[in-house]
């Protein structure tokens, strides 16, 4: 695989967005003991997608992995992380913070997300990066249903 220092940077900064995302659902976990087991089975997606955009980076024999980053930078996704890196403290100090607020919050970053196909940008030729993708794409819609069914609760 030969991606460029720029989509280097930007599969680590999406990497680091499903991360906090996660970090952000297992917050949620805690802060609503009634809703732990969705909060942290969500977390775990996070973290699970995370690591298939880490593996398709790893993982193409035949070294024709491409990102393709068209109108996508690095500074869009730095300062999409460091909005994440905002909710995650503000809902640490905010004790007020309701779960009507976390299921909003989770369903527009989901949506964004989904907006955004961030899984479009990646192309490869191995039948491994093609199964990552092809999971990634389905299970980033499962996820979003998911969270769609449960902040209906809500708001």
């Amino acid at each position: 695989m030969d991606l460029n220092s720029d989509q280097k940077k930007l599969v680590e900064l999406f990497v680091r967005q499903e991360f906090l995302i996660g970090k952000l659902y297992k917050l949620f976990s805690f802060r609503f003991p009634a809703y732990k087991d969705f909060w942290t089975k969500m977390a775990a997606e996070e973290h699970l997608h995370a690591s298939w955009i880490r593996r398709l980076t790893e993982r193409d024999p035949t070294g024709k992995f491409r990102f393709s980053q068209g109108e996508l930078r690095s500074g869009s996704l730095a300062s999409s992380i460091k909005s994440i890196e905002g909710l995650i403290a503000g809902v640490k100090n905010d004790s007020e913070f309701t779960i009507n607020q976390a299921a909003s919050m989770a369903l527009h970053l989901e949506k964004a997300l989904w907006e955004q196909q961030i899984f479009r940008f990646f192309e490869g030729d191995s039948d491994e990066v093609r199964k990552i993708l092809d999971s990634l794409n389905v299970e980033q819609k499962i996820h979003m249903t998911k969270m769609e069914k449960f902040a209906f609760n809500f708001i």
